[in-house]
């Protein structure tokens, strides 16, 4: 058993998870496969809706939207999105030293980022600010303090063949909107070490927390000490204390 104290506790390696890590506080970072190219955005590229903060520009993009989807669309989140988009995607260019290709004008293209080098840098940064990266440790459960909060997490650590334990002051889930195995995005998000955690009928869409598929671990695995196969339930009702 290996344990962990930390500020905050990030589950998930994907944009989210590496976006919001690293701001300060001390984090430790659990990925069921290995943070960078674990996901569906690591296997795959993304596409942002970047609009220069210039009226007509932005009139034209949230129209144009507001088409699509049936004109029922709030139109201040709409601006707040872009507004939120703008900036972050200037990040990477800046911070990250991310490769924008250009455009007929010279300038920089930023409506999207190609998945394996985007997340191949976020990998980088967040190891540089000093997060602790648990790479292949799924989380199998949530850790309560004596008043029920929740106050880590445990899980286990497939290359270490050991269980793990995070008591953190915060916790952030960020395990991404895309079932295991499930094609989203023109991907597929199998991470290849061999876990076998599947999205569950548990209230919540895209939750990863979840119980294994039908079929068992292979024996190989079980055989190293890792949980036998539990009951196909969210993670997220087996709360601890």
């Amino acid at each position: 058993m290996t344990e962990y104290a930390t500020d905050v506790l990030m589950v998930g390696g994907g944009p989210a998870a590496t976006c919001a890590a690293g701001a300060g506080a001390r984090v430790v970072l659990a990925d069921k496969g290995y943070c960078g190219t674990s996901g569906a955005t690591a296997a795959g590229g993304t596409g942002v809706w970047y609009v220069p903060p210039e009226p007509a520009a932005r009139e034209a993009a949230m129209a144009s939207r507001q088409g699509l989807g049936g004109y029922l669309a709030d139109r201040r989140w709409m601006g707040r999105v872009l507004d939120e988009t703008y900036g972050r995607m200037n990040e990477p260019a800046v911070q990250g030293r991310y490769p924008f290709p250009a455009g007929p004008d010279g300038q920089p293209l930023r409506g999207g980022l190609q998945g394996p080098e985007y997340m191949r840098r976020m990998r980088i940064r967040i190891r540089r600010s000093g997060v602790t990266v648990l790479d292949h440790s799924p989380v199998t459960e949530l850790l309560t303090d004596a008043d029920g909060a929740v106050a880590g997490a445990a899980g286990y650590r497939w290359q270490l063949h050991e269980s793990s334990r995070v008591r953190a002051g915060a916790g952030v889930l960020a395990t991404g909107g895309c079932a295991f195995l499930s094609g989203a995005v023109g991907t597929n998000s199998n991470t290849g070490d061999g876990v076998l955690f599947a999205a569950a009928p548990c209230g919540r869409s895209g939750c990863r927390w979840a119980g294994p598929r039908r079929r068992s671990r292979p024996e190989h695995v079980r055989a190293a000490g890792a949980p036998a196969p539990a009951a196909r339930t969210c993670a997220l009702r087996r709360l601890r204390r």
